[in-house]
């Protein structure tokens, strides 16, 4: 498929790393030195211009072009492209990145967007991860997968969890619901065998529905439910993020340095707490007893900032820090720092393209660690493997079944659950040649992103 995505920044970068896998990509910008390089890292064709013009439109679009990314830091650019793309070519997909959720606007209920097929909005997706992991007290990542009513959560495990210390997998009650996926211990990734032990620091990542994912997390154990929050920063994010909590009957705070957008932002709440303070400043955080909170957010536009806040918060004694970060080698710095709850653009971006418009067949979900695949595949009768138990297949090291999809619903296998011809396994799996699985399966997988 041909792609092209207007906008060189950090998001269509993300997204052309994404999809220069599989498609063929040219990425357009105005700016020299963005195109300068994506041209050095990326195998995409490329083209200084500006993208939202009809005329340079008209000139990129072509009879094989099937899709067209709109993802500058302007709203209405986007959308403007989006609309000119239609009107050249009017089957041609459109896809608008969104900061503003006042933008996104469908014109019908089930229909498309105004100026757009899909919207992608970092921010607000985001935002809304981050509500999420606030809100379950042991966890510091979270997905979504609604086609599968399913969710993946990472979850810490810190000295507090006595139950789990020490504890081999098999022996946890683990909910019937939910289904370990891997253990993170440091840099290591492992792939899950029963007698593997827990230790403080470990982090566990879960796959279930919401109720086993809400079951493992009380098995954990919760000091305290988290009722008390701090958001660091009044933008985009932060808002949306105070938007959330507050529906929660949550106490929250926001504290922003801006005076006049405090004003604004006072308007627009019942329940959150609006302070007009910086929020990398140790003494503005102390000052408004910040180490008292369950859980700090910073959500401010700086990378830098974020990092300093979260370092200030964990020197002040708050448990749960989480934070984003919109630049790729931040990932590693908040990883040295030890801070769990860090939340990437690129991430958050890969996983929605995957999710939004490539087939669940392919891969799902881009990992902690680039060498992990998330994906499934459907067991046709030629693997020669139906109703043969779970725990009698010789899966290739590094790789096991998370789910089974059977009539719409999911099922966490364990060793003596049978596998069924067209059943939709759920397939995680580290360092692993998909030959080997290929082979196994008797199909053919395109798990790439």
């Amino acid at each position: 498929m041909d792609v092209i995505i207007i906008g060189a920044g950090n998001v269509g970068y993300t997204i052309a790393d994404a999809l220069s896998r599989i498609h063929n990509v040219t990425m357009v910008d105005l700016d020299e030195k963005k195109v300068t390089d994506v041209q050095e890292s990326l195998n995409v064709g490329t083209l200084q211009a500006n993208g939202a013009s009809p005329v340079v439109l008209q000139k990129i679009i072509t009879k094989s072009t099937s899709m067209i990314l709109a993802v500058t830091q302007s709203d209405e650019t986007n959308m403007f492209s989006c609309m000119a793309a239609k009107a050249i070519k009017p089957d041609i997909q459109t896809v608008a990145r969104i900061r503003d959720h006042e933008y996104i606007f469908k014109t019908e209920p089930n229909g498309t967007y105004l100026g757009a097929d899909h919207i992608i909005s970092p921010e607000l997706l985001t935002a809304d991860k981050m509500a999420r992991i606030a809100l379950i007290e042991n966890a510091v990542d979270y997905e979504e997968l609604e086609a599968m009513g399913l969710l993946v959560v990472t979850f810490i495990v810190r000295k507090e969890h006595s139950s789990f210390l020490g504890e081999a997998v098999i022996n946890l009650n683990l909910p019937d619901l939910a289904s370990i996926v891997a253990i993170y211990r440091g840099d290591e990734v492992i792939v899950l065998n029963e007698s593997t032990q827990l230790r403080e620091g470990d982090l566990v990542c879960v796959l279930g529905k919401k109720e086993g994912i809400d079951q493992f997390n009380r098995m954990m154990g919760m000091a305290r439910e988290a009722k008390d929050f701090v958001i660091l920063g009044g933008g985009i994010i932060g808002r949306r993020i105070a938007k959330l909590l507050e529906k929660e009957k949550s106490y929250v705070r926001l504290l922003e340095k801006d005076e006049n957008k405090c004003h604004v932002l006072s308007r627009e709440f019942d329940h959150v707490l609006v302070i007009n303070a910086n929020a990398v400043d140790p003494r503005a955080l102390r000052a408004e007893n910040v180490g008292a909170a369950d859980v700090l957010i910073s959500a401010t536009n700086s990378d830098e900032k974020n990092l300093l806040a979260c370092l200030v918060a964990r020197q002040l004694g708050i448990q749960k820090v989480i934070s984003r970060y919109s630049r790729r080698e931040y990932e590693d710095v908040f990883a040295m720092t030890r801070i769990h709850g860090a939340i990437g653009y690129h991430r958050v971006v890969a996983n929605e393209i995957t999710k939004r418009m490539i087939s669940d067949e392919n891969a799902i979900l881009q990992m902690r660690h680039p060498k992990e695949l998330f994906f499934s595949i459907i067991l046709n009768e030629k693997s020669g493997l139906a109703m043969m138990p779970v725990g009698d297949l010789k899966m290739p090291e590094g790789s096991r079944i998370v789910a089974i999809m059977r009539d719409g619903e999911a099922i966490f296998p364990r060793l003596n659950t049978p596998l069924m011809v067209g059943d939709k396994l759920l397939i995680f799996a580290y360092e692993v040649k998909m030959s080997k699985l290929e082979k196994l399966f008797h199909t053919v997988i395109e798990a790439s992103i």
